[in-house]
């Protein structure tokens, strides 16, 4: 097991496998939990696995573009029922999920004919179970198509950047069948449908990455091999597909191959921040702890420690044995999230309280600390009760730290 997997528990991938699970089966807020999971775990635990976040995040918005239109359609069926206050309250949690100009137009003016009282509720303009391009795409000749994959290929598509959505709606019928396929978890659907679009589209570098990444969710890390090489030798500042084939080389103990690839880039991209990470995460990765600060470390002088580039030098610090520094460290990202109003992941609020407890801190601030973990993390409470009955017991409150190790004790039985 490498250093990086010490507190990962379940992975940013499984996370994601069981988004597409879920969003294959229409649980749409079930999926957009499971995403976000995956994208915590990424900014908090994985900064190697930055290159996912393009994606997974795409998968999210798709799952919020669809949850948004199930609110939508419980909207209008409890208006038509005259349950004006419900279907408003559907509106707002629609308007709050969906990205999408013209859908979020047509809730305004919906909300609009609710508060006018009574006038009758009007339908999208533009169907939403089938976009346009994503119909004529899916076309087999006969005027027919399949309407789930419209439907998932166009919420897809709401969720991307506008130029890529374009680009992606002009790949034809194989690419949409092939990218709805890979982000609902169908693999080998995936590989055989983005092959025949790659055929069809040659020269366009992004469908090579969908289809690489397709690859290496089916373990056919051969092709994906050679699918990213070739990429790189039409397009050598194509930085995934750096990332992507980093971590197969990680994934396969193949380190040298990894410095190989990054030397090899062209000079005006080996000082930007992501080469400098997967310059990092490579020396991390193959256990060169003291290089990988240095890198990490460069990396924040010449880019700025904003928290994936602290995250990974804390991790860092915290495997090398630099347990202060590693504290620190987490100390400054929490204050960080705290100048900026926003909340502190659990994470590193739980690797700041372990390191300060290992430094022989037992204060109440530490207490209270481990107190507001049992709460926010509660898949790890058994631990966090664990630590505050031994801080109860060096403070000599014996009573009150035998009832927490007690506690700890039945969790440790439960799990």
């Amino acid at each position: 097991m490498g250093l990086f997997r010490i507190f990962s528990g379940k992975s940013p991938e499984g996370h994601e496998e069981k988004g597409d699970e879920c969003l294959q089966n229409a649980a749409y807020g079930q999926a957009r939990i499971e995403f976000e999971k995956a994208l915590n775990k990424i900014k908090t635990r994985h900064p190697e696995k930055t290159h996912l976040l393009d994606r997974i995040a795409q998968k999210h918005q798709a799952a919020s573009e669809a949850l948004a239109q199930n609110h939508v359609e419980n909207a209008r069926a409890l208006a038509e029922a005259g349950d004006t206050r419900e279907a408003a309250e559907f509106y707002e949690l629609a308007m709050g999920l969906t990205e999408n100009a013209g859908i979020r137009k047509q809730i305004q003016q919906d909300l609009s004919g609710l508060v006018r009282g009574g006038k009758e509720m009007r339908r999208y303009a533009e169907p939403q179970h089938s976009d346009s391009a994503a119909e004529s795409e899916l076309s087999d000749g006969t005027g027919q198509f399949d309407t789930d994959e419209a439907e998932m290929f166009a919420v897809l598509c709401h969720a991307l950047p506008e130029e890529m959505a374009e680009e992606y709606r002009s790949y034809g019928d194989a690419f949409v069948r092939g990218y709805t396929a890979l982000n609902q978890g169908e693999f080998s659907t995936a590989v055989t449908e983005l092959s025949e679009a790659m055929a069809q589209n040659p020269e366009k570098p992004l469908i090579v990455l969908e289809l690489a990444t397709a690859c290496l969710h089916a373990e056919d890390h051969n092709r994906a091999r050679q699918l990213l090489e070739t990429c790189l030798e039409q397009n050598p500042a194509e930085i995934q597909a750096y990332q992507l084939l980093c971590e197969l080389f990680w994934e396969n103990g193949q380190y040298s191959e990894a410095w190989k690839l990054l030397a090899a880039a062209p000079e005006e991209i080996q000082e930007i921040r992501d080469m400098q990470m997967l310059m990092g995460e490579t020396f991390f990765q193959a256990g060169d702890l003291e290089k990988a600060m240095g890198m990490f470390q460069a990396c924040a002088d010449a880019h700025g420690e904003d928290e994936i580039v602290s995250r990974a030098l804390a991790k860092t610090l915290e495997a090398s044995g630099h347990v202060t520094e590693a504290r620190d460290t987490y100390a400054r990202i929490m204050n960080q999230c705290v100048s900026c109003q926003q909340r502190i992941d659990p994470f590193i609020k739980r690797r700041f309280a372990e390191l300060s407890f290992q430094s022989g801190e037992t204060s109440t601030k530490l207490l209270d600390l481990f107190f507001s973990l049992v709460q926010e993390d509660p898949e790890n409470r058994g631990g966090y009760y664990q630590r505050i009955g031994r801080l109860y017991e060096k403070q000599g409150e014996s009573d009150q730290a035998a009832r927490y190790l007690e506690l700890a004790g039945r969790m440790r039985q439960q799990a």
